[in-house]
């Protein structure tokens, strides 16, 4: 009821090119970019009729919506469902505009108004997996109403203990309710659907909530309300206790070691990580991508001569790729670069993180944390990045790493190597865990330090003894019962070190530890 309130003095202004109509419903909205379509792709019958020649001969088309630079390369269908998008995304902004006139006292949005007209690409196109239903739009507000009909002509099914329930009917998905409503909140889960956006920026919500927590992000925050873990304010508890939680790794991939702080992050990493389809093939060459981002930035290697040139005047550089030109243009009109990242061990200085990265793995001799693929670096007082020696998780997680790592060394070790191989990780921790000016606390203020590698606690290190390590887990009671091992962890590091340390940075701010 509240959403059909928002929209019923609806008023949304169309941007494509010059145009100056303005829409008071969906379909009179729908309609209208229909038309600018037709102009824009010419007949869409004859275009199919023609088939793939017409495709291998069309150039890229370009979407007009005022503000944005998409360009849909060969395909009109994709450049149609964009531009609804548009009509969509404005309705959004429209809801987003009215709910803030209704709180007067709220912050104003400050982020960058580049992005107002920018909407989310949508390569694979908008079809319905529903049980027996393959149904395809080319407009998000069709598309979206359709599954909602889903929703509400869905009874309910009895269960086995004599009771009944609505379950999701989305292809993959064994989810119930026991009301409509719920189900209806769930299925946006498989299509994106955002209810609300900023009016300023343009960002997208999927509830009110979220919405206003953007909006009170703007807010100046509070002094006694910091993340200890990054120094950033924060307006309200609220806000401080969901950004702690983005600190701590509670989801462990079923694959690897790597360790993740939402589904959303593992449902990533999984892709890129573990998974091998490519299904955005490049047309010119044989090469194929996992999205649509690195196609396009694939194809500007494709481009006949130079396709960008520097908008300073009198500078006549130019290049194929947008990547090189805004280096370019840091580089040479903006002073220079500046130097940001710093070796916490020999203090020498880096514009790039991956150089960084490059002098920490070879000069250094440093490792990925197990499961992760790469550093993560961390701004320290000074304004310097240096690298974050320290990574929360909750308990259960960094326990299943350490019988990981047990299992993976446990074949390649002969009797009585476990009780070596723990204490030569105890006494790496000791003295290598925090180096000298090191921006990351000791190894006891931290629910698991990262590791330098399974190997290195296991085999001699190639600098020999006094070879530093990235980050060693500071509790190993999983690995085994060694009176040594425990012995030197007794000063202040016990197997419970992991617990109070998450327990402090995390419980203090009330937020549960599981």
């Amino acid at each position: 009821m509240a959403k059909r309130r928002s929209l019923s003095n609806l008023v949304v202004s169309c941007k494509w090119a010059s145009c100056t109509f303005k829409g008071h419903c969906m379909e009179e909205l729908s309609e209208h970019m229909s038309l600018h379509l037709k102009d824009h792709l010419g007949d869409r019958d004859a275009m199919e009729e023609l088939g793939g020649f017409v495709r291998g001969l069309a150039d890229d088309y370009a979407c007009l919506w005022e503000g944005c630079e998409f360009l849909a390369m060969g395909s009109p269908r994709e450049l149609e469902i964009h531009a609804h998008f548009h009509t969509f995304h404005s309705k959004l902004k429209f809801i987003g505009e009215q709910m803030l006139k209704s709180h007067p006292n709220f912050p104003s949005c400050t982020q960058d108004l580049h992005s107002n007209n920018l909407v989310p690409e949508i390569s694979e196109g908008l079809v319905c997996q529903w049980e027996h239903c393959d149904s395809t739009f080319n407009n998000p507000e069709w598309f979206y109403r359709h599954v909602d009909m889903h929703a509400h002509c869905t009874g309910l099914s009895p269960l086995p203990d004599q009771q009944q329930a609505i379950f999701c009917s989305w292809k993959g998905c064994d989810a119930f309710f026991k009301i409509k409503y719920r189900l209806r909140e769930h299925l946006r889960s498989h299509t994106q659907e955002r209810l609300v956006a900023c009016p300023t920026c343009g960002c997208m919500f999927s509830s009110n909530t979220k919405f206003f927590d953007h909006i009170h992000r703007q807010a100046e925050p509070e002094e006694s309300l910091v993340c200890e873990h990054c120094d950033k304010g924060f307006a309200n508890e609220r806000l401080l206790r969901d950004h702690v939680r983005q600190h701590v790794n509670h989801i462990k991939c079923p694959l690897c070691d790597m360790t993740c702080t939402s589904l959303a992050t593992l449902k990533i990493h999984i892709k890129f990580r573990h998974c091998d389809e490519r299904p955005f093939p490049c047309d010119f060459c044989e090469s194929s991508f996992k999205n649509q981002h690195d196609l396009r930035k694939h194809m500007e290697t494709h481009n006949e001569g130079a396709a960008y040139h520097c908008s300073v005047e009198g500078c006549d550089y130019s290049s194929r790729m947008a990547h090189t030109m805004n280096q370019h243009y840091k580089r040479v009109h903006e002073g220079g670069m500046v130097s940001k990242y710093k070796c916490h061990l020999c203090d020498r200085t880096f514009s790039w993180c991956y150089t960084l990265t490059l002098h920490l793995r070879k000069k250094h001799h440093l490792k990925w944390p197990s499961g992760h693929s790469r550093f993560r670096y961390k701004e320290d007082e000074d304004g310097y990045l240096r690298l974050n020696m320290v990574r929360y998780e909750t308990v259960e997680v960094t326990q299943e790493i350490m019988k990981n790592m047990a299992k993976k060394r446990t074949p390649h070790k002969g009797p009585g190597s476990s009780s070596r191989a723990k204490r030569a990780a105890t006494r790496a921790a000791r003295s290598h865990g925090s180096p000298p000016g090191s921006s990351s606390p000791s190894s006891c203020s931290s629910s698991s330090e990262l590791s330098a590698g399974e190997e290195k606690s296991a085999q001699p290190s190639p600098r020999g003894s006094d070879s530093p390590v990235y980050c060693v887990l500071s509790n190993v009671s999983d690995m085994g019962d060694d009176p040594d091992a425990t012995r030197d962890g007794s000063d202040s590091c016990g197997p419970s070190g992991a617990v109070r340390a998450l327990t402090e940075v995390a419980r203090g701010l009330g937020m549960d530890v599981v």
